[in-house]
């Protein structure tokens, strides 16, 4: 019995144009998980935005078995690619936030 395949979703990395296939399945959640942590927020340490994220991915998704803040900053640098997300530095601090 051949096996289902899921939609996949390539990621790229915004310095060194580095690829990646993600499974839509994954990204997709994290992706939306990312941006509500950062709606409102004048600028998240990568720590508070990644302890965000897998709060609302556990309740999203109670089984998944990934590194959360592994796909977090992996999909965050993709947002940072396509001009949803920027990083930034106050006060020798490095911050996440939205696009204006």
């Amino acid at each position: 019995m051949a096996k289902a395949t899921s939609k996949k979703i390539m990621v790229t990395h915004p310095v060194t144009g580095t690829e990646r296939k993600f499974d839509a399945d994954i990204y997709e959640p994290v992706r939306a998980a990312i941006l509500q942590s950062l709606k409102g927020s004048k600028g998240k340490t990568f720590t508070e935005l990644s302890d965000d994220v897998a709060k609302i991915i556990r309740k999203k998704m109670p089984g998944f078995k990934g590194s959360i803040p592994w796909y977090t900053v992996s999909i965050r640098l993709d947002l940072e690619t396509k001009g949803l997300v920027e990083t930034f530095v106050e006060k020798g601090t490095k911050l996440n936030r939205l696009t204006k």
